[in-house]
């Protein structure tokens, strides 16, 4: 086989156990949100929503760049055989994040009382205790997961993930049987991370343990902290972008508020969970240069949007009902129903954003150049933060909730700003951008999708039956103008007969 198709190959393969595990995890992750918000109910729902949010936000500060360091430097060290340049570099930042993640959760764990009061939550504080746990957990997790992907062995990560949201839907009905607490969410989610944790942990042991046993050579501190420095800050920013929206909503709302806004934003990170395949190539961008380099991001681009732009427009459209169905007329109440309609339309244009900003990030950062994306997105994180305040406190004033529209439109603005900068910043500074045509044929080929979905739900009264004729009724519509533009062409089913061969 040639080294074009080897590498072709590879990279699909990886993608395809990539998805899968997007699959397996946000179908997961779905289903655990669906019987937590069910059980638990809009108030409970949003108390855990923020905790989470605060928890993962710690999460993100604590690991440092360490993950996408860690992908970046090995999978350079593993691309040029040096085995010894590997195991040296990834015990270093092994080490490193430890020690880091230990003393965030010590932190974390004696200072709840005084982030619940920040809040005006008391009941905020003993979730955060328990959810201390589970930060430190994830972050070693998040270490040993990023491994795998720099050896460009996801199948292991796709197990990992199996196992996890198996053991943690199973173990959330024991928990919150017993004991319907936010608490026991937490209990759970602890617990089955740990036995993930542990399967990836034996399969280094067995088959990688050149990794962690052996020799060690002197490693450049410098350059690898510098790196996750500029990182630290890519993701800080990227957190912000994230979370900033429920920690100001948890501060000017209810708690019931966040529930909803939450309820939404999971649907969202369920799909871009699926989508987001750019991880996959990063160790390969790292190893490639020049015209293959430019080749390899048109090709991924023009796959990723193709699938974004009708997933982003036709959820938009569709989403209340989506909304209904998953987490019950509780979460789409009738007096609050313009509002959450808005609210989605903004936010499921995060999608199609959020999957092409990680394709470009993923470029910046196996060419070494994370500073560009970080100094962007601290400046744009700062505009999301100032953009939240402005519009959730100017929305309130009208109705409470109304400031969930605000939330949105200030998340929605403040995304596509970033995202535009990177695309003018990857043509000046690395020559790179897709092709036009990428961008304007599945756009032209889902704004024909939507307007069969108008017609279809005008004319049609719909039921749950029917909604999914009229999805999947959508879905070939957008594949057939698809073909008639040439926006997918016979050479791009080529790509399957190579996972095969």
């Amino acid at each position: 086989m040639k080294p074009k198709q080897d590498l072709t190959k590879k990279v699909i393969k990886n993608a395809l156990y990539q998805g899968l595990s997007g699959i397996i995890a946000k179908l997961g992750a779905l289903i655990f949100t669906i019987v937590v918000a069910r059980m638990l109910f809009p108030e409970l729902f949003g108390l855990y929503s923020l905790a989470l949010t605060i928890i993962l936000t710690i999460i993100t500060i604590s690991d440092l760049g360490f993950s996408q360091t860690i992908i970046r430097y090995i999978a350079d060290s593993l691309g040029k055989r040096k085995r010894k340049q590997a195991r040296s570099r990834f015990l270093f930042l092994l080490k490193f994040k430890f020690f880091i993640a230990l003393i965030f959760a010590i932190l974390l764990f004696l200072f709840s009382g005084l982030l619940a009061n920040l809040f005006s939550k008391p009941g905020l504080v003993l979730p955060l205790q328990v959810g201390s746990i589970y930060l430190f957990i994830t972050s070693i997790y998040m270490a040993f997961n990023t491994l795998f992907f720099a050896l460009q062995k996801i199948k292991y990560n796709t197990i990992a993930e199996s196992i996890f949201q198996v053991s943690r839907i199973a173990l959330i009905f024991i928990f919150l049987y017993f004991y319907k607490a936010v608490t026991s969410v937490f209990i759970a989610l602890s617990i089955s991370l740990f036995f993930a944790l542990i399967f990836l942990s034996i399969i280094i042991n067995k088959k990688y343990n050149f990794l962690i046993r052996g020799k060690q050579e002197p490693v450049k501190k410098r350059r690898l902290l510098i790196f996750s420095a500029f990182i630290a800050l890519t993701s800080l920013s990227a957190i912000i972008f994230a979370d900033i929206d429920k920690l100001m909503l948890g501060y000017f709302l209810e708690a019931e508020f966040i529930g909803y806004y939450t309820a939404i934003f999971s649907v969202i990170s369920g799909f871009l969970g699926l989508l987001g395949l750019s991880i996959v190539v990063f160790p390969v961008f790292t190893q490639i240069h020049g015209k293959r380099l430019k080749r390899a991001f048109k090709k991924t681009f023009h796959y990723l949007v193709i699938i974004a732009f009708p997933i982003t427009l036709g959820l938009a459209y569709l989403f209340v009902p989506v909304l209904q169905i998953l987490y019950g007329q509780a979460y789409v109440p009738f007096e609050y129903k313009i509002t959450l309609t808005v609210t989605s339309i903004f936010l499921s244009f995060i999608i199609l954003e959020g999957i092409i900003t990680g394709l470009y990030a993923i470029l910046f950062n196996a060419k070494e150049k994370p500073k560009l994306p970080a100094v962007t997105m601290i400046i744009v994180a700062i505009l999301n933060i100032i953009l939240n305040f402005i519009l959730i406190s100017y929305f309130i004033k009208f109705r409470p909730e109304y400031g969930l529209i605000g939330a949105s439109m200030a998340t929605f603005i403040s995304r596509y700003i970033f995202l535009g900068t990177l695309i003018i910043l990857a043509k000046t500074k690395l020559k790179i951008s897709p092709n036009k045509s990428s961008i304007i044929k599945p756009l032209i080929a889902s704004i024909v999708m939507l307007a069969f979905l108008f017609i279809f739900d005008y004319f049609i009264p719909l039921n749950i039956f029917l909604g999914i004729i009229m999805v999947i009724s959508a879905a070939l519509v957008y594949i057939l103008v698809m073909f008639l533009i040439r926006g997918i062409k016979k050479e791009d089913f080529k790509l399957i007969r190579l996972i095969k061969s």
